[in-house]
Order: structure tokens, then sequence, then C-alpha cells
């Protein structure tokens, strides 16, 4: 490893002194690259203005005849920058096409985010009036904090209006990011005009999805499954102006088979349509009707949000963001999103949601004669008798749920709100836990010290009733709570609060588990700071809450341990699991740019996992240095334990991680970077398990495992409608990572190579194919130590190190058309 960090150092050395003179495309530089000249920031927002106004510039002595643009700050932008030869685009395609890198990029999403990228793209392409738009459209925007959004509201509430980027830049309490990312998606005047738009996508790989990106891995993620059928994935979302949408998405995950009618095979699709902005004169208005699948997301995720993906840290804030209200749902959701009638109406300061559902849900079903359910579970893949076959009863629609509810807003002010949210769901069978059809090993449950939060699985949720709305009910769900969200300049404080009736009685809340969060963000130019606190009862078994948290519900418990379920697919119901863990405790983050150069972020988490009291600490530090705009160092450090001052107990650990990159960012978009990773994971040491051979070695016994990992990769644009993006990298041990548009984890005791290669072709304007090959090989590998086979005299004879190699390879396609 010195020598790959000696060869690395040479490396880096020669590219920063041939980079550092590279001069930067002023016509298609990013907001960021901007920011790096040489140049105060208002000669920065004087050139952004005149892009975005007056288009292109032709030569570099355009910027001249800026007003407000000195000599010498002229001379400076001389020497570090350049005009390219760029493409004529009318008026209407300009703005997308100097932004084509994030439209491409938010079409590549897999569909964790749920609703949040569908939005954007809907904005991107046909930006919105921003005098049209209230706190919650701003707020869901990427990276726009509810101060950003406060600060515009609040501008526009006192009669003004918004004519130019340059007024928006200009009101008061906005930093300049939340500026740059609201500008994106907006325009400054009504357009009365509807034209039809939309965007199609269709992908195929060989490859399990991994959407919900922790850099932690368990049993299930080992499994290889068939790679026939193919995963497959496609979207479809038509606009008629901002006035109606119609989403339609087919999903089938890997190894799947497709759904059968008799004895055909028909795809499943699920879809919506959707009207926006109908006036009811002097009644208000409904903002927002959407019949079909659709996705609800309220407050801070404590009572109701139904996506089906689970986000570690999600805390509402920068890129860990939670869409507020309502929307359409094209993505790949398939257990939680819902399939009915929702709208939001409005009446002044008043906002109602109500929403009514019908689905059809997987749940694993007890064998008594009425058919109760354990549990529900989300599978990818959605296997109907698990995956060993052991499932008699079958796993696939076989539940129906019946839901509605609302949620109720009263915003007095652009700067506050307070909202109340309930749902009830109704099932069609009873929901009665009984852990010997999942569990195998009964002795190991509740018992096993490995399985130390078992009792997370105890506090499960059962119901047994009746309902005069439905007649087949023979259980329900239901969970009442209430939000606010407050603006103190340039602080906010927000919170929500949920309470599961656990005994039928609705006002009375003595024995009904709880589960609450309220946070704080404190946000400067260059400096922001989130302070974050959660508390969730053991009992509170919410399949829609979506709130922070560091783990997902059943973590070390017997679901983690599939050998012993009845059968493997049971696993799912730890790893396909959406709901955060029962946890208490405090979470901070700040990010600070001390310098042009120097950026600092750390985020800390010290928490307690309520069902077993186990004891966490998370510490994360980056460091940022940029010594020229082109050049980029960026270091991260984790520090992770759990029960780390505790002598007494086996389930001590700490681990370490610390990731070193490099980035170099050349002309016309192309990049080079590298990066070491090292890490290591200590447990507490067993003597029990050490095995000494012959030659003196334990081979058995291991108290810590260690990972360490060297990559590189490259993008080279071709020219404006090709290009080859690639990594190679050398690793052992357990390693995360993010290749182009996926997220990947691995996992070797041996060493071993894992590269991949993307080749990009925007083949028209609109249309765009990409295609990534990925190959993982790995070193011989021993799993047999020592063994003994009995010749026929009666002696034995030793056999050792029996050898095997393990390689690995898959593609993904995707084709996306805009029109």
């Amino acid at each position: 490893m010195k020598k790959y960090l000696y060869i690395l150092f040479l490396s880096l050395c020669w590219l920063q002194g041939a980079l550092a003179g590279e001069k930067i495309d002023i016509n298609s530089a990013s907001a960021e690259e901007l920011r790096e000249l040489p140049v105060p920031e208002h000669v920065v927002e004087l050139l952004e203005e005149y892009l975005l106004y007056h288009g292109e510039l032709s030569s570099v002595y355009e910027i001249r005849e800026i007003e407000g643009i000195s000599y010498p700050e002229f001379l400076a932008l001389k020497d570090a920058v350049a005009i390219f030869p760029g493409s004529e685009f009318d008026e209407t395609e300009q703005k997308i096409e100097d932004r084509y890198y994030r439209l491409e990029s938010m079409m590549n999403d897999e569909g964790a985010s749920e609703g949040l990228v569908e939005s954007w793209i809907d904005l991107f392409t046909n930006p919105r009036d921003i005098n049209r738009m209230d706190f919650y459209d701003l707020q869901n925007l990427p990276a726009v904090s509810p101060v950003d959004a406060a600060a515009v509201t609040s501008f526009m509430a006192e009669g003004n209006e918004i004519k130019s980027a340059r007024d928006l830049r200009g009101i008061e309490g906005i930093s300049y990011y939340g500026y740059r990312n609201i500008s994106d998606y907006v325009r400054y005047t009504h357009d009365s005009t509807a034209t039809w738009n939309g965007y199609f996508t269709a992908t195929v790989k060989d490859f399990a999805a991994q959407i919900s990106p922790d850099d932690e891995g368990g049993l299930m993620d080992q499994i290889v499954f068939d790679k026939y059928p193919l995963d497959k994935y496609y979207k479809l979302h038509v606009n008629y102006g901002q006035k109606l949408s119609f989403g339609l998405a087919y999903t089938q995950s890997l190894a799947e088979d497709m759904p059968t009618f008799g004895d055909t095979r028909i795809p499943k699709f699920k879809g919506y349509a959707g009207v926006n902005d109908l006036s009811l004169g002097k009644f208000g208005s409904i903002n927002k009707l959407i019949a079909g699948s659709y996705i609800a997301s309220f407050g801070q995720g404590v009572v109701l949000e139904t996506v089906d993906y689970f986000t570690p840290r999600k805390s509402g804030y920068g890129w860990r963001k939670r869409l507020i209200g309502i929307s359409g749902d094209a993505s790949r959701s398939r257990v939680y999103s819902q399939n009915g009638l929702t709208g939001e109406y409005q009446f002044k300061w008043l906002y109602l949601t109500p929403f009514f559902a019908y689905n059809t849900r997987d749940a694993v079903l007890n064998p008594d004669p009425d058919s109760s359910f354990s549990a529900l579970i989300r599978m990818e893949p959605r296997v109907d008798h698990g995956l060993g076959g052991n499932v008699s009863l079958g796993l696939m629609n076989n539940l129906h749920e019946m839901m509605y509810g609302s949620n109720i807003r009263i915003q007095p002010i652009p700067q506050a709100h307070i909202g109340m949210t309930f749902y009830e769901s109704l099932y069609d069978r009873r929901l009665d836990y009984q852990p010997e059809t999942i569990i195998s090993e009964m002795s190991k449950y509740l018992a096993h010290i490995g399985n130390s939060a078992d009792a997370e699985i105890a506090a499960s949720y059962e119901s047994s009733a009746s309902s005069g709305l439905w007649s087949k009910a023979k259980a329900y769900r239901r969970v009442m709570g209430a939000d606010f969200s407050l603006n103190l300049k340039n602080v906010v404080f927000q919170g929500e609060i949920g309470v599961l009736d656990n005994d039928g009685r609705v006002l009375n809340f003595k024995n009904d588990p709880l589960a609450w969060t309220v946070n704080m963000y404190w946000q400067f130019e260059n400096f922001n700071f989130l302070a974050l606190y959660r508390s969730y009862d053991l009992g509170f078994d919410n399949p829609y809450q979506r709130s922070f948290s560091n783990y997902t519900r059943y973590k070390t418990t017997i679901y983690e341990d599939i050998y012993y379920l009845q059968d493997d697919a049971y696993g799912f119901l730890y790893s396909g699991t959406s709901q955060p863990q029962a946890e208490k405790g405090f979470y901070y983050s700040t990010r600070y740019q001390l310098s042009r150069a120097i950026i600092l972020n750390l985020e800390h988490d010290i928490w307690e996992r309520v069902a077993d009291r186990a004891k966490y600490n998370r510490l994360v530090a980056r460091v940022e240095y940029r010594p020229v705009f082109n050049y980029r160092i960026r270091l991260r450090h984790k520090w992770q334990s759990r029960y780390r001052d505790n002598l007494f107990t086996s389930n001590v650990y700490r681990s370490t991680e610390t990731i070193l990159g490099n980035e170099f960012y050349l002309s016309r978009f192309d990049r080079i970077d590298f990066e070491l990773i090292f890490g290591y994971t200590e447990f507490s040491p067993r003597a029990r398990l050490v095995y000494t051979t012959a030659g003196g070695q334990s081979m058995v016994g291991n108290a810590g495992s260690p990972s360490r990992a060297i990559r590189a990769g490259f993008t080279h644009n071709f020219n404006d409608y090709f290009k080859i993006i690639g990594s190679a990298m050398l690793y052992r041990g357990f390693i995360w990572n993010f290749e182009d548009t996926d997220f990947r984890v691995t996992n070797s005791p041996v060493d071993s190579f894992r590269g991949w290669l993307t080749l990009y072709s925007r083949i028209t304007d609109n249309l765009s194919l990409r295609f990534k090959y990925t190959v993982d090989t790995r070193m011989d590998q021993s799993n047999i130590v020592e063994s003994y086979i009995e010749l026929e005299d009666g002696s034995q004879l030793r056999m050792d190190n029996t050898y095997y190699r393990l390689g690995t390879n898959d593609f993904r396609l995707q084709l996306d058309y805009r029109f």
C-alpha cells in the first residue's frame, strides 16, 4: 500500500503542475466554477445575470461592456476564462442547454427520491412563475432551505413582485446557494400559453438495485439472484403546460417473474392523472387534484410519508429532502405508494389535503383458520413462495388495505405554520404477530446475544377489530400527530409528534406509543448549523414513518440472520423495511466555508437504541481544499462505535474510515479523480473462537476487519454529444462507492479488482443513450483451512487450502427521450 501511495503522490504532483493553468469555458461553467474565479462575488453575479439575459459571450472582451466590472477585474477574468464555440438554440431551449448536465443527472435517478426528481424535471423544463409559488413549492426545490423559502415568500407577501434574477438575489435573507438553486427552476413572468411536454425513461440491468445508500451491508446483500428476468424500469411523464400532468410506470425487479392472469403473463403498470391550480373564485382554490398512484408526505415524516425506500439521517435539509405535500407517483415504489384520490384545497391561510386509497399489499400470512397476517413485507425481488420455496401460503398480493386520512395546515404568515395529520388503515385480515411463522430457531429468539434488539420484533403492532366504513375490515392501524415550523430571520425551528392508537380510545394517549422529533437550522452566507433531537417509542410501529434515524427497524434482530428463519425471503422484513429504528438521540451538523479555498463539514450523532439501550456514536468530518479553481483535495474521516466505554459487553465495536480524494477539472467538463480508502472495524475479542493450526497461525478468531482500496476515475467528453466515464479500483474488505448513477457495496476477504466503464451518447438534442459495464474479479480464495480424509488403512490424510476464484460482471442500459 505504501507503493500505491508513493505512485499516487507523484501523479498528483505532476498533474497539479500541468493543470494549474487550465482555463474554464465561461459560457458552460457551473455556478461553483464561476465562484472560484479570482474576482469578488458581485462580479460573479454580474456575469451570471449577463449570461442569463444576453446569452453566451462571443468574445472575452465583451466582459468590458458589462456595467459594474472594473478594468483590473476584467484583466483577472481574461487570464482565467476562455470562449469556446457553442451550439445555437432558441431562447426557450437555451436555459435547458446551459444546464443539461443537471437534467442528465436527474433523469438518471433510479427512483429512490420518489416524487422529488419528477417535480424538479417538470420545473426545470417548464419553469413556473416564482410570483405564484408558495413556501412549500420553494422548499421542495433541491437544496433550498426553509430560511431561503421564507425569505422569498415574505418578500412577496409585502406586495413586492420579483421581476428578474437581480430582484431574487437582492432579497434580504436569501443565501447565494438558495438563489442559485431557485433560479434554475423558475421564471419571472407568467406564461399563459400551454404546450405538451414530457420525457420517457427506460432502464434495463442485470444486477439488484441498491437504492437506499448507506455505508453498511447485511446478509441479504450477499444473496446472488438469478440474472433473468432482467431488472426493468420504464417511466413516462407528460405535462400540458402547468395545468395537467400524467405519469405511467412499470417496474420489474431482477429475477422477478411477471404477474400472471390465468395462464397469461401481463405487465402491471401504475399511473396517475393530475390537475393543478383550479380556481374556485371567492371560495378558494384547488391547488392539486390527483387520481391514481400518488405520494403523500407531511411534517418531518413521523406520521406519514408514503415512500418505499429508507434514507439514513433524512433531516429534510440539503440533499436529504422529503417532498412536502402530495404528488403523482411514477417512481419504482410498489409497496407504500398509494393508489386512489387526493387533493389540496386552499382557502386563504388554510390548507386541507384529504386522501383516500385502496391498495393490495404483500404480507406474511399465519397458518391459522382465518389466515391472519404477522407483518407487511417489502421484497426486491418479489417472490410469492419465498427464495427457498418454503412459503406455502404465498407472500404476494394477499392483503387488502383501505386507507383514508387528511392533513390540515394553518399558515397565517409565510414564516410559520401549524399542521395536523391523521390516517387510518383498514385491513381485510387480522393483524396477529406469530413469531413461529417466520422464525425456525425459536430458541434464539429474544435469547441470543447477537440479536439483542429482538424486543423491537416483540413490540410489533397487533389488531383485531371491525369498521363501519368497510364491511371486510378485520384490523386497523390509526396514527395521528401535529407538526409546526417557525422562521425567525435566518433561523428555522421545526418539529412533529405522532401517536399510534393502541387501545381504540382516540383522545386518550396514556397507553399509546409516541414518536417525536424537533430541529433547529441556522443559516448564514458561508455557514450553517443543524441541530436535531428524536425520540421514538419501541411500540411506535408505523409502516409509513420515514423520519430521521441512522438505522432501519429490526437492525440487530434475528431477522438479520436468515439462517434462523423459515425461508430466506423473510430476511426482507429487515433489509426491505423503510421504517426507522426506535432511537433516542441528538444529531448536529455544520458547514463552514473558511475561505475561498477551504470548506469544512462536520456531522455528529449520539444516540441510544431503545430495544437494548445500546449506545452509539458516529462522527464524520470532511475537509475540502481548492488551491486553484480546477483542483480539489477532499478528506473524509469517520469514527463510529457501539458501547465504546463499556468493557463488560461482547457487543462492543469501534470503526474508522478514511477517504482521501483528489479531483482535477479540465476543460469541456472533463475530469480526473483519485481516491485512497482505509477502514478498520474492531470487535470485542472472543478467545473461544480462536483456533491455532499446526503452524501456529490463528485461522478462525478475528477481532478486527480491515479494508483498503485505491481508485482512479475519469470523464472525457469527445464533444457535446458523446462522453466516456470510467473507474478502476483495487480493494480488499468492505467498500462502498458511487459508480456513475449507481450506489454499490462490495466486500471481499482477498485482493480484488473492480472496474466499470460508461458510454454516454446524446444521439439528438432530446434523445440520449447510456450504457455501463462493470467487472469485479478476485484473487484465489480459500474457505477450508484444514480437513482430513480417512484412508483404507485407517490413517488420515490432511487436506489443506481448497481454493476458488470468484468473479462477476453486470451491465446497465438506459434510454432517455425528452419532448
